[in-house]
């Protein structure tokens, strides 16, 4: 009995050794996003109890040079009570955080796929940046490179005041998220945006800019290769421009760290030529 307790005694603190090492990893990556509070307290859990497991490890192999064993005792279940309370409270933020900011808890939308791999071929050049500002194409033909984008290894994200069922038909997206940018969903053609919207479409008010950071967000966290395409016209006619240009400058900076394409599709009739002038400071205009 004793040999099988000494036994589990060293493998927990073997154990424990690792989920240290582990811990010490996350916060690495944790402390470079944004979205890191929960691991926080979660990896300090961790600590606390790979601590407590080494302590009792030394208890058992060592305990004839431990002078007060009953202080040892109290130290290791102080050290368990701490660990508990805040992996609890790590778990409580993490349920939060995806009930109240990252939307579904259960089943999640928006979800990066690609539609192909190599059968796509590209009519622009998106080689020269990242971001990119889209005044005289077409809004078909840059939705038709979008599909290509897709068939060709990137996964998509499409932002756009066309209905989703509409898009996926006639440009050929049977999986890729989309968010349809509208405001009548309150409205008596709320049964048609319901019918119209699928599992890996949703709704989104342009007034509603934290919610479209949210999409977006969701988006590139999952995503390896996003290619994103916003269409601005609606967005920019309802919201202060400056507004609208901070949400662009935010997507436009998360887009360059996942190495991905950002393309904002507007018509030169809703910008004046200083707004135009001011995304170009971020934004490369697509030849």
């Amino acid at each position: 009995m004793a040999s099988s307790i000494s036994l589990v005694s060293l493998l927990s603190a073997g154990i424990s050794v690792c989920a240290l090492i582990l811990v010490i990893l996350i916060f690495r990556r944790v402390y470079q996003e944004e979205y890191r509070r929960p691991w926080l307290f979660i990896g300090v859990s961790a600590i606390f109890f790979a601590v407590s497991e080494l302590l009792r490890f030394v208890s058992v192999y060592f305990g004839r040079y431990i002078i007060n064993s009953d202080i040892t005792s109290i130290i290791i279940y102080f050290l368990a009570f701490i660990s508990i309370s805040f992996l609890t409270y790590g778990l409580l933020l993490e349920y939060l955080v995806l009930n109240y900011i990252k939307g579904k808890f259960v089943k999640m939308k928006l979800i990066p796929v690609q539609e192909g791999s190599i059968d796509g071929k590209l009519e622009i050049d998106v080689t020269k940046g990242k971001s990119y500002l889209a005044l005289k194409k077409e809004k078909p033909f840059m939705l038709e490179q979008f599909s290509q984008a897709t068939k060709s290894g990137y996964e998509g994200f499409l932002l756009t005041e066309m209905n989703p069922r509409e898009v996926r038909t006639k440009f050929s997206l049977p999986k890729t998220p989309i968010a349809w940018i509208n405001q009548i969903e309150n409205s008596t053609d709320s049964q048609y945006v319901k019918d119209s919207l699928d599992e890996n479409s949703d709704l989104v008010d342009p007034l509603q800019i934290n919610n479209i950071i949210s999409f977006i967000d969701n988006f590139l966290e999952r995503s390896n290769t996003p290619f994103v395409v916003i269409d601005l016209n609606l967005l920019i006619k309802v919201s202060n421009f400056s507004i609208v240009n901070e949400l662009l400058n935010y997507v436009s900076s998360k887009v360059n760290k996942k190495d991905g394409v950002l393309i904002c599709m507007v018509n030169t009739d809703v910008l004046s030529k200083s707004n135009i002038e001011i995304m170009k400071e971020y934004l490369l205009e697509l030849e």
